[in-house]
């Protein structure tokens, strides 16, 4: 998939960012209430499984992009791939140089280049993103900000896609590359 190269799809960009999350929210509201309801009545604690809310509403969200046609022809996805991976290995990799004490005994953990997105509530963590998940340290509370993941993305995708065009990468005289 390739970008007009006059620029004219970077208001379409964040226009179709904006609608992805603004469904996202609102699948998140109907689908999370509904569930937290119906686990409500049956006694189990909801709270417990607000993640599996978020990637069915992930899921659908997904689904009825691709069924609707939304979103196509504004995003190179081989751009926007490589930011989603350097956002994630750059939250892995850089460390909260400063977590924040909450409580006598939780701190805050934020992860996030350049914005903040994920916040993690722990009593024993550590700087590091990938230990705090993977060690049995007890997480009371994980805190993800949709809109800061959003604008990540888009400043990586926007930078690498002008890096891109200065060095002839990914655009129409490299289509070969795009396949």
């Amino acid at each position: 998939m390739i970008i007009n190269d006059q620029g004219g799809n970077r208001c379409g960009l964040i226009l179709e960012s904006l609608r992805f999350i603004v469904v996202f929210h609102i699948l998140l509201v109907l689908i999370g209430g509904m569930t937290h309801y119906f686990l409500e009545i049956i006694g189990v604690d909801a709270d417990t499984y607000w993640w599996t809310v978020i990637i069915a509403v992930l899921i659908v969200t997904f689904t009825l992009y691709k069924n609707r046609g939304w979103g196509k022809g504004y995003v190179n996805k081989s751009i926007l791939l490589l930011s989603l991976a350097l956002i994630v290995l750059l939250s892995l990799s850089i460390p909260d140089s400063a977590p924040t004490q909450l409580h006598t005994s939780i701190s805050t953990y934020t992860y996030g280049f350049p914005f903040n997105f994920l916040t993690i509530y722990s009593a024993d963590g550590t700087h590091f993103l990938f230990p705090n998940l993977l060690s049995g340290v007890t997480l009371s509370n994980i805190s993800l900000n949709t809109a800061a993941i959003v604008s990540n993305v888009l400043i990586f995708y926007f930078c690498l896609r002008f890096i891109f065009r200065r060095l002839n990468i990914f655009c129409e005289d490299h289509k070969s590359v795009l396949k």
